[in-house]
């Protein structure tokens, strides 16, 4: 299983050897190779890195994501587009029509109420039948921001009706941060994997933003990060700073089974089919988005 590393604190300095990423912080070292990575995120100071860091995470398509204090990312490294088809399928990406772009977010958009309706059904709080109908009825393009709607019943069902996700003092925020970061780098990864270019969105579209269709693709699967966090502070309590052992529940995301088109498999793995459906619903080779999925008996 590839392993996401976390370096969080001061006095970092990364280079690698033999293929491998070397980690070093005063007198310790540790060695980890390449194939055997997912994703790195960074969040702290005084990071030093040497170039050929940087250049081998790019040739091993390796993600760096680049975080402030709070976990919120500020930046990622991506490599260029390496994959053999690439032309093809950006050209698709640019030619897709409006009309089958917006139908594409409204399938994104629709799986995320769902599993969101999901959750709540599985902690057995109120929002089910809202959401559900908030799923059901969403229109191309969600005109209507069925989206948002949704994420007020389903926060607030969750929380109550104090919550708010823009609260920055508020110690599950940077639960879920954190965790989104981790979700954000493995789409990342599956969109490079696939070729596809990351700046050019479902829907959206950003002259700041370079990761688009990263941070369209990822929204059906924040609910499980939810529900990780969740079962965290359930089990544990809310503690203000993220422990040790939360950051080892979140970063375990990338390894957890889900199914797709009826298999057991990584959510990594899944991910990445799930971009290739994406790409088939564009060339007009699919009829809709295949989604992966998954149930909420979390252990922690």
């Amino acid at each position: 299983m590839w392993r996401v590393i976390d370096l969080g604190g001061t006095g970092y300095f990364l280079h690698t050897a033999h293929n491998k990423l070397i980690i070093e912080r005063e007198d310790e070292e540790a060695q980890i190779p390449f194939e055997d990575i997912h994703s790195i995120i960074c969040h702290g100071l005084g990071f030093r890195y040497s170039d050929a860091f940087f250049k081998s995470c790019l040739s091993h398509k390796v993600p760096v994501t680049f975080c402030d204090e709070k976990h919120i990312p500020q930046g990622m490294l991506l490599p260029m587009l390496q994959h053999k088809e690439s032309s093809q399928r950006v050209d698709l990406q640019l030619k897709a029509t409006l009309p089958r772009r917006k139908q594409a977010w409204q399938q994104i958009v629709s799986q995320k109420l769902k599993n969101q309706r999901d959750f709540l059904e599985f902690l057995q709080v109120p929002g089910v039948k809202r959401l559900e109908v908030l799923s059901q009825t969403v229109l191309s393009g969600d005109p209507r921001n069925n989206e948002a709607q949704g994420a007020k019943v389903y926060f607030e069902s969750m929380y109550g009706s104090g919550f708010f996700r823009s609260d920055e003092d508020n110690a599950i925020n940077g639960k879920l941060d954190y965790g989104y970061s981790i979700l954000r780098s493995a789409v990342a990864r599956a969109v490079v994997d696939t070729g596809l270019l990351p700046s050019c969105g479902v829907f959206h579209s950003s002259r700041i933003n370079p990761f688009c269709l990263v941070d369209d693709l990822m929204e059906p699967f924040r609910p499980l990060v939810d529900s990780l966090v969740f079962a965290m502070c359930a089990k544990h309590g809310i503690v203000k700073e993220l422990e040790p052992h939360e950051k080892k529940v979140l970063m375990s995301l990338t390894g957890r089974e889900v199914v797709f088109d009826e298999q057991d498999v990584e959510f990594s793995y899944a991910l990445r089919l799930y971009v290739l459906s994406y790409l088939g619903f564009l060339a007009r080779t699919r009829d809709s988005i295949q989604f992966p999925t998954y149930i909420y008996a979390w252990s922690v």
